[in-house]
């Protein structure tokens, strides 16, 4: 199967900019400390997100549904965090 270079450049793309979520949700589950998070951050990233897979759906382009995906999962994990340990002490 040949690849359109457009869909590998988007696959490259997407996971550079939907990575970079991880760090800091991974730091967020680490350390479970949350008061310098921006909890309308999270939430706009990821129902932005969560738009880009919806129109990738639409348009048919795997690049943009999978990594948009993976970017929504990263700030849902984050915004859960964030509403789990600012209401919790540890």
């Amino acid at each position: 199967m040949v690849m359109d270079p457009a869909e590998g450049l988007g696959l490259i793309a997407g996971a550079i900019g939907a990575l970079a979520f991880a760090p800091q949700a991974l730091k967020i589950l680490r350390e479970k400390r949350v008061a310098d998070v921006s909890l309308a951050t999270y939430v706009m990233v990821l129902s932005g997100a969560l738009l880009w897979a919806a129109y990738g759906v639409m348009r048919g382009a795997p690049s943009i549904v999978l990594w948009n995906l993976v970017a929504a999962s990263l700030a849902a994990a984050v915004v859960a965090g964030k509403l789990y340990w600012s209401r919790t002490k540890i």
